[in-house]
């Protein structure tokens, strides 16, 4: 439920506004322009849509979300990774939520459920064991490998609880959002990685608007189920 009551008749146009206005910013960010914390704008106008759009949890992802673009813009990479954290954190309470109100009631433990199960556990897994034994271990010593370290466990339960939400949107956008976010610290502790900046925030603006959309009441069509499990 969303903090502010909308009606129903005026969700489609507010969420296909909002859309518009938040992929303006986005385009606005990649313009070589002079203008401080503008990386924080897009998530800045989702996060006060999503008062009249999105349950509480997501809300307050979005709004630390907003919260650690402008920690980064502003040179504290602690702190942006802190509200980061955070943002993940809300997420992973409204995805168990979700889980057990709208997933678990109508899941078929069969083979098929099991083995996506197995698969996404396998999956986080691996990107647990390259962040403890290629990113953690180059970041600097000390708050910042310490941060880096029980950020990625973080994320990485985000990841396996979107994926398992039954939901394509969920899943492609938490993707995306781990995605952009191993790209910024294999670029920042480990190598430099060709168009870093590009690979960072596309995945991370379409990551961001796609949990967005699908917690809102609007459907942007019909949705297929992953597996089908």
């Amino acid at each position: 439920m969303a903090i502010i009551n909308l009606k129903n008749e005026h969700v489609k146009p507010f969420a296909l506004g909002i859309t518009g206005l938040f992929f303006c910013l986005a385009g606005f960010y990649f313009i070589p322009v002079g203008m401080p914390h503008k990386i924080a704008l897009p998530l800045i106008a989702l996060a006060f849509a999503a008062l009249w759009l999105c349950p509480w949890q997501m809300c307050l992802a979005l709004f630390c979300s907003a919260a650690g673009d402008f920690m980064g813009s502003a040179g504290s990479f602690v702190g942006q990774m802190g509200f980061f954290a955070l943002a993940h954190v809300w997420m992973i309470w409204f995805f168990v939520v979700r889980y057990f109100e709208k997933v678990e009631r109508d899941r078929r433990l069969s083979g098929k459920a099991k083995g996506y199960t197995a698969m996404i556990l396998l999956c986080a897994g691996v990107l647990l064991i390259v962040a403890f034994t290629r990113v953690a271990p180059s970041a600097p010593a000390g708050i910042v490998r310490i941060g880096v370290s029980v950020y990625a466990v973080i994320i990485c339960a985000m990841l396996v609880l979107a994926l398992l939400q039954r939901s394509s949107l969920y899943a492609l956008g938490a993707v995306l959002f781990v995605f952009s976010d191993f790209i910024l610290a294999w670029n920042m502790f480990v190598g430099k990685i060709p168009h870093a900046g590009l690979l960072i925030m596309i995945p991370y603006f379409i990551g961001q608007w796609l949990l967005f959309i699908r917690s809102t009441p609007f459907r942007v069509g019909p949705e297929m189920r992953l597996m089908r499990f």
